[in-house]
């Protein structure tokens, strides 16, 4: 299992996954105030979630400069912290969802930074809110310029499944360790995690799970390769049929989701032993 997993999952919750553990989305974001008190923002400390020390800027500083040790450094931090996210497979995204509320579709801040895409309203978004932080997303106007379209779970899940079928990857975000804040759907290079993660192994945690190949179902269709993020995914050039890199799969289950022969299928990291402890 995974460090999450060892602090906040439950053997009774889904395993021991972290994220199946319904205590991971209740977290108390807000707090009374007096009268004209004001919003003063997060106070400092883990127990609140709040985001204190070095920040993503800081670790770009670092690799413009390659300075390496302090790279190292500022990654564990962010990480220790939960200043980062996870890939969590399809099906494993729907029981997130019925987990969680109040969920809501917004616009993704990535694709509007990167590819100037700006999504004005539920036919177009591509990212989602979760939990209580919802309930005054209209505190900050800039980020949800596009609104937001508040959904029951199985409306949740039905547009979940939708984003899978374009391709993109279910990412996990962490709003201060182990609390749950929102899930992205992500793509390279538009997606900043994901980008993280393919090009730093920062900010990104593998999924609990891997793709395997039966290579007697596999016929060299190519659909698995078009869906992989992450570089994982190759075709043998002597069978012609589709290889896995399992030390670079993150186990988005794209591949899994997408093969017409059913060829592919997921398996738990913890019962491959060479890849057990590898999460980044």
């Amino acid at each position: 299992m995974c460090f999450m997993c060892e602090q906040f999952g439950t053997p009774e919750h889904g395993d021991g996954i972290w994220y199946l553990n319904p205590r991971n989305y209740a977290r108390n974001m807000y707090k009374l105030r007096a009268p004209g008190e004001g919003f003063k923002g997060a106070e400092v400390g883990l127990e609140t979630g709040a985001r204190a020390g070095p920040s993503q800027q800081d670790l770009m500083n670092a690799v413009e400069n390659n300075d390496k040790a302090e790279f190292e450094r500022i990654r564990e931090i962010l990480q220790r912290t939960g200043q980062g996210s996870m890939v969590v497979p399809r099906d494993d995204a729907d029981k997130v969802l019925e987990l969680c509320s109040p969920i809501a579709l917004m616009s993704c801040i990535c694709r509007k930074g990167i590819r100037a895409i700006d999504e004005r309203n539920e036919r177009e978004y591509t990212c989602m809110g979760m939990g209580v932080g919802m309930l005054k997303w209209e505190r900050w106007p800039e980020r949800y310029k596009g609104g937001v379209k508040f959904v029951n779970a199985d409306e949740a899940i039905e547009w979940n499944h939708e984003m899978d079928d374009r391709g993109f990857v279910h990412i996990l975000m962490l709003f201060g360790a182990p609390f749950i804040g929102g899930f992205c759907q992500c793509d390279y290079p538009d997606c900043g995690s994901l980008r993280n993660g393919v090009d730093f192994g920062l900010g990104v945690l593998k999924s609990h799970y891997l793709a395997q190949i039966e290579y007697d179902k596999c016929n060299g269709c190519g659909i698995c390769a078009q869906r992989c993020q992450w570089g994982a995914l190759k075709f043998e050039t002597t069978t012609g049929k589709a290889n896995i890199d399992q030390f670079k799969c993150f186990g988005c289950g794209l591949c899994h989701t997408a093969c017409p022969r059913e060829a592919i299928s997921l398996v738990r990291r913890d019962t491959v032993p060479a890849v057990a402890e590898v999460w980044l």
